[in-house]
């Protein structure tokens, strides 16, 4: 398990966690089971469908098989799944387990990712998870009223409530969502995602499935930006319904009514010194939002889990870190960060107040999912909170 930057088992895993009837099994030690849990915990203590097949040292010696073929059984008995996901760690990896034979033996059906973090980064693990949906698709005509949203996941902050909004303006422009990878969706509607109009993949994240899926089945992809704020939810809802290009409007709503209560306070957002820390897909739409739209002065914007698109963007807590102290010194002084849990202590170490804004989010809920952080909802949401959080914690009186 790569320790500074993203593990490759941690984006297999949070592609299969939001699958219904789906249970992940860790075929690994201890310890990246716990690993890859905790991060799920925060947000959903109620739902910990997850087992491990717990190897020990004398399994590294004698073989594994066992233990994971009583993993299975465990997760038959415990969970009941359609589909079991083995996600094979780096000592199954490198002692070579015969999985393949367990998975026949146990007749169970299964999907499997050989997820050791030596063999890649964390993005990689999700993509190469999402491809092992596509042998269980079928093609059955076309809904031009639907498309398939490519990118989200179960661990990430306000991933729910995000959905909520999204699906909430897609159905005011006439379009219904089918399948969410990877957030409550079920196998049934996996099978079906052929069917849509188009693949909408946030920020480049399910790009190696769209492409499959264009190539077997003809289905069309559109890589848009994560809506955060109003110029980026139009432009998403553009590009996800076609509008504008045969003479429909955009979906368009004006929250500037709201923002306007809090005018002075606003004005006080501009030029203000500001990092932002968080995979690719919100990294780049939060460094926009917070330029275009509030005015700040984005000093940082690092990318801890590249994408498809930017697969060099994949920078570890260290450089992280190191980035955070010398725009510390650069500017005036960095006034806030947009980041992850693992910027709470650089946060306290600079006396700069944290939102958290991106896997992972382990010291933080998000249980109401009326807030989002994204579409035009999420704008006036996101601002409240960062204004709130000036007002009610910082610890200068000036700022």
């Amino acid at each position: 398990m790569e320790p500074i930057s993203g593990c490759k088992v941690f984006g297999a895993f949070k592609a299969f966690y939001g699958i219904e009837g789906v249970t992940p099994i860790i075929h690994g030690p201890i310890g990246c089971y716990w690993g890859t849990l905790y991060h799920q915990v925060a947000q959903n203590e109620n739902s910990l469908k997850a087992t491990c097949s717990a190897i020990h040292d004398r399994d590294i010696i004698f073989g594994t098989e066992e233990k994971l073929e009583h993993a299975i059984e465990v997760a038959r008995e415990c969970y009941n799944p359609k589909m079991v996901a083995i996600l094979g760690c780096c000592v199954s990896s490198i002692i070579g387990d015969d999985i393949k034979a367990v998975r026949k033996h146990c007749d169970m059906p299964s999907f499997y990712v050989d997820s050791a973090g030596f063999k890649g980064k964390e993005w990689e693990g999700y993509e190469e998870a999402l491809l092992e949906f596509l042998p269980l698709m079928r093609e059955d005509g076309e809904d031009a009223n639907k498309v398939n949203l490519l990118g989200f996941d179960t661990v990430s902050p306000k991933a729910k409530a995000d959905i909520k909004e999204i699906k909430r303006l897609l159905a005011l422009s006439g379009y219904d969502v089918n399948a969410v990878l990877a957030v409550d969706t079920t196998l049934e509607e996996i099978k079906r995602m052929p069917s849509v109009m188009k693949n909408i993949v946030i920020g480049g994240y399910g790009l190696r499935l769209a492409e499959a899926m264009k190539k077997e089945f003809g289905t069309p992809y559109e890589i848009v930006d994560a809506p955060y704020g109003m110029y980026l939810t139009e432009e998403f809802l553009r590009k996800a319904t076609d509008g504008d290009g045969d003479g429909a409007s955009v979906y368009k709503e004006d929250v500037t009514g709201s923002l306007e209560r809090a005018y002075m306070m606003i004005q006080r957002l501009y030029d203000m010194p500001v990092g932002v820390v968080a995979d690719y897909a919100r990294a780049d739409a939060l460094t926009k939002f917070m330029e275009i739209e509030v005015g700040c002065d984005v000093v940082v914007s690092a990318v801890t889990s590249g994408s498809p698109v930017h697969p060099e963007m994949n920078e570890d807590l260290f450089e992280v870190h190191n980035h955070l102290r010398n725009a510390e010194v650069r500017s005036d002084r960095l006034r806030l960060i947009l980041g992850t849990s693992f910027q709470k202590r650089i946060a306290e170490e600079l006396n700069v107040p944290l939102i958290r804004v991106a896997y992972p989010a382990h010291d933080e809920f998000s249980l109401y999912d009326d807030a989002p952080y994204m579409g035009y909802r999420g704008t006036v949401v996101l601002i409240e909170k960062i204004l709130n959080l000036f007002l009610n914690k910082y610890p200068e009186e000036r700022w």
